[in-house]
């Protein structure tokens, strides 16, 4: 009577654990799926942040994209994007700035707009400065100062490009940081997705940064 009792036992037993599985399997691909969703977000979020400093687009339309999903004043992102962060979190380990943690939705709102907005002032230069050899775009997102024949020939100007840049580095970072925040994301993710826009806005003949095997190393655009 007991052998009859425990074969049946034992392949209950077998057909739950293939059942745990089996939903095991199906659920494991999500968090893929949900990056790569984010990432699609960011892509077409970061050209539409060069729009706006481009002046090809709203500023403050920009800056409501981005927080569109806040119910409150927390300081918190809501939404389907905090879902996916807690996963990407869990998965890859990822950081949220904790700038961002620690105000409110409209601190961070009148920071984005800001540093938009300086952005958007500088824009003229900063495309000079790109055509002229003056500044490059880096793979980092941000613009690095180079030689040109015009910084070559004027240490006053150089200077004068020198802390231009570093203006403009530090709203791009104010930007890269709460886009990260707000998505859930690591911030390098931010910037890769940042770079591509930035190399596609950049004029013809401007110099940037093209990955070579291991290395990145100067191109000019074509």
């Amino acid at each position: 009577m007991k052998a009859r009792f425990v074969i049946p036992l034992l392949m209950l037993t077998g057909l739950i654990l293939l059942g745990v599985t089996c939903r095991h399997e199906i659920v494991t691909p999500e968090p893929i799926k949900i990056e790569v969703t984010i990432r699609e977000e960011i892509h077409t979020y970061t050209h539409q942040v060069n729009d706006a400093v481009a002046g090809k687009g709203s500023i403050d339309d920009t800056v409501n994209e981005l927080f569109k999903d806040t119910g409150s004043d927390s300081g918190t992102p809501s939404g389907d994007s905090s879902g996916g962060s807690s996963l990407l979190q869990g998965i890859e380990g990822l950081f949220i700035s904790t700038a961002y943690a620690a105000e409110g939705d409209n601190e961070a709102k009148e920071r984005l707009r800001t540093a938009l907005q300086n952005r958007k002032d500088r824009y003229a230069t900063i495309q000079q400065y790109l055509k002229e050899g003056s500044a490059g775009e880096n793979h980092n997102a941000l613009l690095s100062a180079r030689q040109s024949d015009k910084t070559k020939a004027d240490a006053g100007y150089a200077q004068q490009v020198k802390n231009t840049i570093n203006k403009e580095n530090a709203d791009r970072e104010t930007i890269i940081s709460i886009i990260a925040a707000r998505k859930g994301v690591a911030v390098s993710i931010v910037r890769e997705e940042q770079f591509v826009a930035n190399v596609a806005a950049a004029p013809p003949g401007a110099w940037i940064e093209v990955k070579q095997g291991e290395s990145w190393i100067w191109s000019q655009k074509q």
